[in-house]
């Protein structure tokens, strides 16, 4: 057991968390709660990484009580032991990705849905309680702020639209869950290769080489088939899994842009602005379509022989 390292990453799980708590920009910094967490679990191994998360849930209890810990330890400490599990069984980036993100949605999930079920209350019908609350209460805000007009808007959003909100929610949630979970993957991993203190994290390809397995296209083909099916219930379905399709391939489609951008020479500043530019507009629909059409394409030329047959 490494007592120093434990320390270090306990300060810094806790800095990072916290820092959501004190500004709204440190919102951002929490996202990447999970990256210490996953840091020594790599580096020392899973019983210090462990160690770090237990101590920094007993810290924080004591500092925000026990709601707080929940979400430090069922969110950011599940997402980095299923993050960091896939980095020292060197997993691909995919399925490292996936296991992090989706390990804390379904512990939540199954925690959630027990509690509701057990006090007779349909979680769908909370989900959609609960934004029409939250509505209503930046309604109110904005109103005593003055900005009548934003207000306005706000209390304007339909039912239908928090009816289907609320049934997509599973899809974005994981979707989203996913995406940070990678995040936290590709800055764990950078450091690791920067610092190796023990053996690094498996040497996978960068984000420009990278693409999703071409058999997972099948699942996004069954989620399209399932999305116009005349029963409500498979066309959700098919919707919520459709958006964790679309979220893929829209990393496939950025890896492609950003292969082009760093051929035509443009530093690593300009190609932020000019992705973060790109996916900001309408445009982002043809970078899904550009991940998408890249399985048969192979606009990189990234595939092995065997792959594309």
């Amino acid at each position: 057991m490494n007592y120093r390292a434990i320390l270090i990453a306990t300060v810094q799980t806790l800095g990072l968390f916290v820092a959501g708590v004190i500004h709204p920009i440190g919102q951002l910094l929490a996202l990447f709660t999970p990256v210490p967490l996953i840091l020594i679990s790599v580096r020392n191994g899973s019983a210090d990484g462990i160690i770090t998360l237990a101590v920094s849930g007993v810290i924080m209890a004591a500092l925000g009580g026990w709601q707080a810990t929940a979400i430090l330890v069922l969110s950011f400490g599940l997402m980095a032991i299923g993050t960091s599990e896939g980095m020292r069984r060197k997993w691909k980036p995919e399925q490292t990705s996936l296991l992090g993100g989706l390990l804390p949605i379904a512990v939540l999930a199954v925690i959630v849905v027990f509690y509701l079920v057990r006090v007779g209350k349909n979680p769908i019908t909370e989900v959609e309680v609960y934004l029409r609350e939250i509505i209503a209460n930046a309604a109110k805000t904005y109103t005593t702020m003055g900005f009548t007009e934003m207000a306005a808007t706000i209390s304007s959003i339909s039912d239908p639209v928090i009816y289907y909100f609320a049934r997509l929610l599973p899809g974005i949630t994981i979707a989203t869950s996913v995406i940070q979970a990678a995040c936290c993957f590709v800055i764990a991993r950078a450091v690791l290769m920067r610092n190796p203190v023990t053996e690094p994290a498996p040497a996978q390809t960068s984000l420009v080489s990278w693409h999703a397995p071409d058999s997972w296209v099948w699942g996004l083909i069954a989620a399209l088939a399932l999305s116009v099916v005349p029963q409500e219930t498979a066309r959700l379905a098919g919707w919520n899994i459709a958006i964790l399709f679309a979220v893929l391939y829209l990393a496939q489609g950025s890896a492609i842009v950003e292969h082009y951008l760093r051929k035509a020479g443009i530093k690593a500043i300009g190609r932020g602005l000019l992705l973060a530019l790109i996916l900001a507009m309408p445009s982002i629909v043809f970078v899904v379509a550009l991940g998408i059409v890249d399985i048969w394409a192979d606009f990189r030329k990234v595939r092995m022989p065997a792959q594309t047959k």
